[in-house]
């Protein structure tokens, strides 16, 4: 079986303009900004091939210029729209400076250099070929711990380092050997295994962008179900495996670490006195300056109502009389202004004691010098191991 390149290029422009239409319809309008990205990249892929197409009936005339010009400007436009995928769904990626400066110098390069067929070629191919690696290594590196755990990455590295590298092989050919890819669509080997792997490659990244958009989404329910809705501290879904997890971290690793149960001091008169409204915004300021004054490896969370907690990693007591300061100091400077009335807590403390210790008995020690702190005339901390001692 003989095969065609042009052929091949009207199919290649027939699954991208296809599956153009039927992403809208599988994915939906609301979409992230990465799946908007993802999304238009194929459309405006499809777009340029379909310039190529249209450039071919005008070989080394003014309408090829212009149409192939605009057609490589388009293919660059739709790397960079991966890249920015890649960094709304993995974090900030490497290298994004000079793949913009490929982006804009692959077509204005072309369109200067477009009387030299073997210039134009080089350059056009050459430079997207860079973008293509610059994705590849987009897709895998760095690591991200907390999205990008499926196999759609290295799906989508395997698919744009192959098409990275068959771009290259083209442009050396078009630029030095130019009796081998005379034009666009010369049947030579390397041509036609590019077109064949292009269609090949198109359906593989379509799946990985489907599989990268379907995580996303099973990730923000997850974030939806360990998240508080008014404060966006963890919930007590959240608490429970946040907490657990640092704990046997500090356990195993021999750190001291501290909870901090923290009441909000007769919530209910400020519901009563002020309405239930700004008893919630109350919460949001509160919830605020616990993320303000949260280091790394700490966990906060709202447990309901006006009760919160903190995990306190490499914390002994007194370092946690300093954080409960601090927080104190923080709230009575900033409450009048931002809440326009003041605002006190109470808290009980509790110390990891050894290996043994449990969540729920660290949970309860500081439940208990909570009860303690309030008992006592509230605004203040209260710790397990000074009542203990």
């Amino acid at each position: 079986m003989s095969l065609d390149p042009t052929t091949l290029i009207f199919l290649n422009v027939a699954n991208l303009l296809a599956m153009s239409l039927a992403l809208p319809l599988v994915m939906g309008q609301n979409l992230s900004p990465a799946a908007h990205n993802a999304r238009a990249s194929l459309m405006i892929n499809g777009a340029a091939w379909l310039a190529l197409i249209f450039a071919g009936f005008w070989r080394e005339q003014w309408p090829d210029w212009l149409l192939s010009s605009v057609a490589m400007g388009l293919l660059s436009l739709s790397n960079w729209l991966v890249y920015r995928a890649l960094s709304h769904w993995l974090g900030p990626r490497p290298l994004g400076r000079l793949l913009l400066v490929l982006v804009l110098a692959t077509p204005l390069g072309y369109a200067l250099s477009f009387g030299s067929y073997p210039v134009r070629v080089g350059w056009a191919n050459l430079l997207i070929a860079g973008q293509l690696l610059i994705l590849a290594r987009a897709a895998l590196l760095p690591v991200n711990r907390e999205f990008g755990q499926g196999n759609w990455r290295f799906l989508l590295f395997g698919c744009v380092g192959l098409m990275a590298i068959l771009t290259a092989l083209r442009g050396i050919l078009g630029a030095w050997f130019t009796e081998l890819y005379p034009f666009f669509r010369a049947p030579t080997p390397v041509n036609l295994t590019a077109l064949v792997a292009a269609n090949v490659t198109l359906v593989l990244i379509n799946i990985a962008i489907l599989a990268a958009w379907r995580e996303e989404a099973q990730h923000k329910l997850r974030t939806l179900v360990v998240t508080d809705a008014l404060t966006g501290l963890v919930n007590r879904n959240g608490w429970a495996e946040q907490a657990d997890r640092a704990l046997r971290y500090a356990q195993r690793h021999g750190y001291p670490l501290s909870l901090l149960m923290i009441d909000l001091d007769h919530f209910k008169r400020i519901n009563d006195t002020y309405g239930h409204e700004t008893g919630d915004a109350a919460l949001v300021f509160f919830g605020d300056l616990l993320k303000q004054c949260q280091r790394a490896g700490d966990v906060n969370a709202r447990l309901g109502g006006e009760e919160f907690c903190v995990l306190l990693a490499h914390a002994d007591t007194a370092a946690a009389q300093a954080f409960d300061h601090r927080l104190r100091a923080e709230l009575a400077k900033a409450a009048p202004q931002a809440i326009h009335f003041n605002l006190d807590f109470s808290t009980g403390h509790a110390l990891c004691r050894d290996r043994h210790e449990t969540l729920e008995s660290l949970m309860a020690r500081a439940d208990a010098a909570l009860y303690g702190a309030k008992h006592a005339g509230r605004g203040h901390m209260v710790s397990a191991e000074t009542r203990a001692g």
